[in-house]
Parts: C-alpha cells; structure tokens; sequence
C-alpha cells in the first residue's frame, strides 16, 4: 500500500521550510521527494505532518488553508499515478509529477491564481516593468557583453529558458524578486523542461502556454549536471553584470554558489587519425569532403567554434591567424596567434577561389549540420577507435566508437591535445588557444597519454 509521509526542512529561511514528502510503495521503492513549497515553520505540526490553520477568517487562514490545499493535492496525484506505473520509477519521475501537479495552479501569497494569464494582463505588467525587466536588461546585456554574433545567439537562447521560467511559474519577475529560492526553481525546470514533450517531440497540452512569447530552436532533451551547470553560468554572468551597472543592489547568485562541472578523461584524434581523416577520398560524397576540410583546419587552428565560424580573410596576419578570443575580449583582450600549418594553408587555398567574393576563409554550414557532418564523416572513414567517456545525466562510464562522440569541440581537443604530447607546455598552447596563463580549464582539454607515461616509466629501466 502506498503511503505518504510529509515533514519539512531543517533548512530555514525567512521562517520558512521546504516541505518534502517520504513517498513509499514497495520495500525498494521509497522516495524522499522535493515539493518545492515553503510553509512557516511556526504554522507546522510535524507531528501530524500538516499546517495548523487558525479558526479565524484572516489572510494567514487564506494562505495556510491554500497551501495545505495544494499539498493535500499533490499527495492524492502521487496516491493516483502509483496505480498506473511499473514499478521501476526514478525520484527524479515522481519529482516530475509533482511539478505537473503544481502547475495546473500556483499558490501565491494565499490567493489561487488561475494557469495562465491573458497576454493583455502579461502586456501590462511588462509595461509597467520597463526597463526594470529581465527582458529589457538582458537587451542592454547582449548589446553591451557581446559583439560574437554566436555568442549573442546563445544568450538570445539564455534569455528565452527565463522567459519560460517566467511562463513555468505563472509571474513575469522584475530584476529584484530573482532570488536564491527561484535560481533552485529554475534549476529543477531545466532538469524537467524535456518531459513537457512527448517521444514525438510534440509539446503537451498543459505546457504549451510556457512557449507562447520565449520560442524554443529545438525540443530540448534531458540535460546532465554539466549542461545545467553551464546555462547556469551564462545567467550568472547576466545577474553579475546587472549588479555591476546598477541595475540590482546586489547579484542573487550571491546567495547561490553553482557546483562544479565533472568532467570526464578528455578524448581527441591522434596526429595520424587527422591525416588519415585528410586523405581519405571522399569524391563520392563531395559535401561531407568539404567539411572534412573545415573539421581539419579547426583542428589545425584549436579555436573555439564560435569564433572559428567568424574567421575572415583579415583574421590572415603574415602566415598566421590573429584575433581576440570572445570569451576573454572583456577580461583580458589579448590576441591569440596561431602560426598557419602547411595542412591549413592547404585547406584556405583550395577554398580561395570560391569564396574570392566572400570574407570567410572557408565555407561554412550551420553549426547543427556541422556537428552531424563530424560524425558521419569519421564513421565512413573507419575511425572507431573505442573511448571512454563518463555519461553527465547518469555519472557513469560508457563506451562508445569515437566517432559517436565526436563534435566540433572536439577539434579544439585534437589542437591541444596533440600539441602538448609534443612540447608539454601549457603556457605556450595557451597563448595559441586564447586560455590564460594558468587556466583550470586547460587541463580538461588534454590527457596525459600512453606515450607520455612510457617516456616517464623508461627512467625506472
């Protein structure tokens, strides 16, 4: 028999504690579940797992019957849905439900505000918000932070996931009620955002209101810790810069340290898989040769693919590539140099002639179709080599043909990777890669190889 047992947080905040509910159904299966709903710690018998409400008809009556209301509700939804499943069911599946729940009414300061509001009452509140709006500040934002015309695409689609959050929870919140408690709210969101969607990709009815003003590119699929992590980062970066130019007293990541990325042993192609990638005959199928081409040159140039995809014929600087990495331009502002290959020079000539009426030195599909290009092209090539990587969603090791995993990054792995197999100093890579002196990131671009480890073994012999 399915029972369910509530109790809150011994986390308080503002006299307030998350409730949670230990939900069982079978021996194996007992779940400690989030509900994301804060009572008054002073209004909660533990005891009998429930608010005290007053008997008199005050606010603080409305309130605390509204949320008991909204608990009571999410009880008998977990009590229903545990007829139906299988028995294999994750937390994360019953947290899911509980979100569904929630959603189909918000309990906000007592009152039961219906699902969605009309786009007039939404108009207004943004017109009374003006200038004081995530939407307008994120305008100045990517105005003012971002020249990369990729760079400014990806924070147009940063801005769009607070849009939907907006929509999630039924509130267009100004500048100043972003806080600790929404930033834990917009983190589940993204964890749940990819079962809005059924397997054929098609938004469900209940949700499709979360989509009316912030349009998604593609349906989003479940998203690892490291995903979360880095859109995370992005909107930190836009709270941060919004503190600095006085937009906000104070940064609500102030209160909301991120967890760090997990990173698995990085993976690249050798020195001899590239080559043997560039010559490899692909005059059967000439599109996926071109972006073999470009996949290459990348590899030979170890840049970022945003600012690859903005290389142009002035970028050529006396036999090398010179341009200010993006992602440092506003802290730092050096000039990376990259020395042209014979390989590269190869590659920007052959183009040279198509493209004498363009500025990009190569020709260029959406990154999207580059990315499947990188896969498919290695497949037919026979590069297979097995790698292992560790799984973001599920933190486990996997293995898979290389090619399986390969993208655009990846060249930027290739680039360093090789490079430091060779010359084993970082700050000179660095200096080619737009990294800083003493970056923690460059690490997770390179692996201590076989080779390397045989030439420090060869002094125990």
């Amino acid at each position: 028999m399915a029972t369910c047992k509530l109790n809150i947080s011994k986390k308080t905040v503002d006299g307030k504690s998350e409730v949670f509910i230990r939900f069982s159904y079978s021996r194996i299966s007992v779940f400690r579940l989030k509900t994301g709903i804060l009572v008054p710690v002073n209004a909660w018998n533990d005891k009998a797992g429930k608010l005290i409400i007053p008997r008199l008809h005050t606010k603080e009556q409305v309130m605390l019957s509204n949320l008991q209301a909204q608990l009571n509700e999410i009880v008998q939804t977990l009590l229903k849905t545990v007829i139906k499943v299988k028995g294999n069911e994750t937390r994360e599946y019953w947290e899911s439900i509980i979100e569904n729940c929630k959603s189909e009414h918000l309990f906000m300061e007592g009152v039961t505000i219906k699902k969605v509001q009309t786009k007039k009452a939404v108009e207004k509140v943004l017109k009374a918000q003006k200038g004081n709006s995530v939407d307008e500040a994120f305008k100045d934002f990517v105005e003012q932070k971002s020249k990369n015309e990729m760079r400014r695409k990806q924070l147009l689609v940063t801005k769009n996931i607070l849009l939907r959050y907006n929509n999630y929870i039924n509130k267009v919140l100004t500048l100043e009620e972003w806080n600790n408690d929404h930033l834990c709210n917009l983190e589940r969101f993204l964890q749940i955002e990819y079962t809005f969607f059924d397997k054929n990709g098609k938004c469900l009815k209940r949700w499709k209101h979360i989509y009316d003003n912030a349009p998604i590119g593609r349906i989003p699929q479940q998203r690892g810790g490291n995903a979360i992590h880095s859109i995370m980062k992005r909107i930190r970066t836009f709270f941060n810069w919004c503190a600095l130019v006085g937009k906000i007293p104070t940064s609500p990541f102030k209160q909301h340290p991120l967890k760090e990325c997990v990173y698995g042993t990085p993976f690249y192609l050798t020195s001899d898989e590239i080559k043997e990638l560039y010559n490899y005959d692909f005059s059967d199928n000439p599109r996926l040769g071109v972006q073999r081409d470009i996949f290459v040159l990348q590899s030979n140039l170890g840049m970022r693919i945003g600012d690859f995809y903005c290389l142009t014929k002035n970028n050529i600087v006396n036999g090398a590539i010179e341009y200010i990495p993006s992602k440092t331009l506003n802290k730092f502002g050096k000039v990376a140099r990259i020395p042209l290959t014979k390989t590269a020079k190869e590659v920007i000539a052959k183009y040279s002639e198509i493209l004498k009426d363009h500025e990009s030195i190569v020709p260029l599909i959406s990154e999207q179709h580059y990315n499947k290009a990188i896969k498919e092209m290695l497949r037919i090539a026979g590069i297979n080599r097995v790698v292992t990587t560790l799984n973001t969603k599920t933190r486990k090791e996997e293995k898979h043909p290389i090619w399986e995993v390969a993208s655009s990054h990846m060249a930027r792995r290739n680039f360093i990777g090789n490079l430091y197999a060779n010359v084993k100093d970082p700050d000179l890579i660095s200096s080619m890669t737009g990294h800083v002196e003493g970056s923690k990131a460059f690490s997770r671009y390179r692996a201590i190889d076989d080779r390397l480890k045989k030439e420090v073994l060869a002094a125990l012999e």
